[in-house]
């Protein structure tokens, strides 16, 4: 019993190392200054990079905050278990493989302990596709498609495609329509990026043009489209519509420079009727038939009052036109004038002969020497 008593809390202390390759979260935390954050950390470490071959493996630049200081306090209260394996000869391992043997073979160097540097996954070259400039019509729908290649010639279907057409219009996706609604020339930008951070911009030079197409003829047999341009004109997704009935040529329909082309009834659904239109892809109208004759454009009235002003010669002089204009315009006025001052104003009594007299200079004179004169007399 006493050799018992001594040898005891020997056996205990042994049977009680924590094995830091097998042991759970709560279980290392039952070690002197390992807390949950440590705990997490020794595990997420041994994931990844297999079990511990020695307990010194916790002082690893990986295992953050676990310093020196800790790991003397734990180290005789930790194990990794038994991770050595016995020396076999070469044709015992090949023939009859033992579990420990397995279990070696399964160990995990980690990485950093190599030596090797970390490998760094290069960022593609992208090439794109987008069939280059071209020439387009004014109200037509066109297709824009950009295929997106990697430098190893694989097709990056995972790529994302922006388009600005140059015309205030942005656009997703690798294939989209878009039409340009006035002629002119423009500059298509596509954007095309890989999430594995590959990039790639190309410019589209993109001509439009009115289309210079009409209906020739409609007819039992068919709608006949002819097209005046000098450039072969693409009808993808146009429009007949005739009898109340609407047909969408396909795409890829293409009429030549200068030719005209028979849509027959039998391939359309449409049938003779008195008129009919061909429409672009929005929508809007191309072409009619009958044809709407322009209305031919007609002088203006005062040009040409213009005209026949200056080809008359003046009967009076400039003087006598402007007197004759003054009178013409003074005269009404003053009348005007002296009417409404006669009507706002009472009529006056005639002046009496007196009134008259004192307000003659002759009389205020004669009367002024009378006053001097019998001034003088009195005072002499």
């Amino acid at each position: 019993m006493l050799l018992l008593t001594l040898f005891f809390p020997l056996f205990a202390y042994a049977t009680g190392l924590i094995n830091i390759n097998t042991a759970d979260k709560v279980t290392l935390m039952e070690l002197e200054g390992i807390g949950d954050t440590l705990a997490n950390r020794i595990i997420e470490y041994r994931e990844t990079n297999g079990p511990f071959s020695a307990v010194e493996e916790l002082i690893h630049p990986n295992i953050e905050r676990l310093y020196k200081s800790t790991f003397d306090k734990i180290k005789d209260h930790i194990t990794v278990g038994d991770t050595s394996a016995p020396d076999i000869p070469d044709s015992t391992v090949s023939s009859t493989p033992s579990t420990t043997i397995s279990t070696t073979d399964a160990v995990a160097t980690p990485p950093s302990s190599s030596g090797k540097p970390p490998e760094y996954i290069p960022i593609p070259t992208l090439r794109l596709v987008t069939g280059g400039d071209r020439i387009v019509s004014s109200g037509a729908d066109t297709p824009f498609t950009a295929v997106v290649y990697d430098n190893k010639g694989n097709k990056r279907d995972d790529a994302f495609v922006t388009w600005a057409f140059g015309d205030g219009m942005k656009r997703t996706g690798a294939s989209v329509l878009h039409a340009y609604r006035a002629p002119g020339e423009y500059v298509a930008v596509v954007h095309a990026s890989t999430p594995d951070g590959g990039e790639e911009i190309a410019l589209i030079a993109v001509m439009v043009k009115s289309a210079r197409v009409s209906i020739a003829s409609v007819a039992a047999d068919g709608i006949s489209l002819e097209n005046t341009d000098a450039r072969t004109l693409d009808l993808s997704f146009w429009r007949l519509v005739a009898g109340g009935r609407e047909f969408k040529i396909p795409a890829d329909t293409k009429i030549l420079a200068g030719r005209t082309i028979l849509f027959p009834a039998l391939v359309t659904g449409l049938s003779a009727a008195d008129s009919a239109a061909l429409l672009y892809p929005s929508g809007e109208v191309a072409a009619l038939f009958p044809a709407i004759a322009p209305i031919e454009e007609q002088p203006s009235l005062g040009t040409v009052s213009y005209t026949k002003v200056s080809e008359v010669e003046p009967i009076q002089s400039a003087r006598t036109d402007i007197q004759t204009y003054e009178d013409a315009v003074g005269a009404p006025a003053a009348a005007t004038n002296l009417a409404a001052a006669g009507a706002a104003l009472s009529p006056e009594p005639p002046p009496s002969r007196i009134s008259l007299i004192f307000k003659s200079p002759w009389a205020l004179g004669f009367l002024g020497v009378l006053i001097l004169a019998g001034g003088a007399f009195i005072f002499l």
